[in-house]
C-alpha cells in the first residue's frame, strides 16, 4: 500500500521513486539579466574561458534530455537538447519558464520520457555534484523537492514532477501570483538541505551570478 508518497512494506516505509529511466532538466535562461548590462545574454557571458551556461550543463551531465527555456531565436541552439520559449506573451517570470519546459518534456516522443525534471537557473555554475541523487532521494509523484542551503530556500533549484504541468498552467491562467514561492505553497513541496549550514560561505554551491562583480568572484573560484 502507499500513503503520502510512501510505499509501505510491512512495517518498513520506503519513499516512492520515479519509475522513468530518464530524469530530464530545464535550464531557466529567459531572464532579462539587466544588472549585467551590455548586449550579451547573461548565460553566454564567459566564465573561465567558457559560456556561463556551459558550466551549468556540466553539472547536469547525467540528466537527459535538457531543455533551455529561452527565446527560440537561435541564441541557445548549441546548448542542451532543445529550446522551449515561454508559452505566454510578455515576461511572466520563472513560473512561465517552468511551464514551457514542463510542456516540452510532456510532449517528448520518447517512450521513456522523463517523469520528473530538475529545474535550475542558467547563472549557477557551482551546483552540487550530488544534486540529482539528493533531490531524487526525496521524490514523490506529486510534490516539488526544493534545495535548501544554510537555512535559505532556493526555489529555482528543484525537482518537479512533469505531471504538475496542468496544475501550473491553471495557476497561471487564473492570474494567480507569479512568485515561485506562492506556487510551491499551493502545490506542496519538501526540502533537501545541502552544505554545512553557512549560506555565506565562499563555496556556496548555489551562488548565482547577477552582476559583473559576481562574475569576477566566480572567476576567482576557478583560480
Amino acid at each position: 500500500m502507499s500513503a503520502g508518497g510512501l510505499i509501505v512494506k510491512g512495517t518498513l516505509a520506503v519513499r516512492a521513486q520515479p519509475t522513468a529511466a530518464r530524469i530530464g532538466a530545464i535550464i531557466l535562461a529567459g531572464g532579462r539579466g539587466s544588472r549585467m548590462g551590455g548586449d550579451i545574454p547573461k548565460p553566454l557571458r564567459m566564465l573561465a574561458g567558457r559560456p556561463l551556461i556551459a558550466h551549468v550543463l556540466d553539472r547536469l551531465a547525467d540528466l537527459d534530455p535538457v531543455v533551455i527555456n529561452a527565446q527560440d531565436d537561435g541564441t541557445f541552439d548549441a546548448f542542451g537538447d532543445g529550446v522551449a520559449p515561454d508559452l505566454r506573451p510578455g515576461f511572466e517570470g520563472p513560473l512561465a519558464g517552468i511551464e514551457a519546459g514542463l510542456a516540452w518534456h510532456a510532449h517528448d516522443a520518447e517512450e521513456d520520457a522523463a517523469s520528473h525534471v530538475i529545474v535550475v537557473p542558467s547563472d549557477t555554475p557551482f551546483l552540487p555534484q550530488t544534486l540529482k541523487d539528493r533531490l531524487l532521494a526525496e521524490a514523490t509523484p506529486t510534490e516539488i523537492v526544493v534545495a535548501r542551503h544554510g537555512g535559505r530556500l532556493h526555489p529555482t533549484v528543484a525537482l518537479w514532477p512533469v505531471a504538475l504541468l496542468s496544475t501550473l498552467s491553471q495557476w497561471l491562467d487564473d492570474e494567480r501570483p507569479r512568485a515561485l514561492r506562492a506556487f510551491l505553497d499551493h502545490a506542496g513541496y519538501r526540502t533537501v538541505p545541502f552544505g554545512d549550514g553557512t549560506d555565506a560561505a565562499p563555496d556556496d554551491p548555489f551562488f548565482n551570478i547577477n552582476t559583473l562583480d559576481d562574475l569576477s568572484r566566480a572567476e576567482d573560484r576557478f583560480g
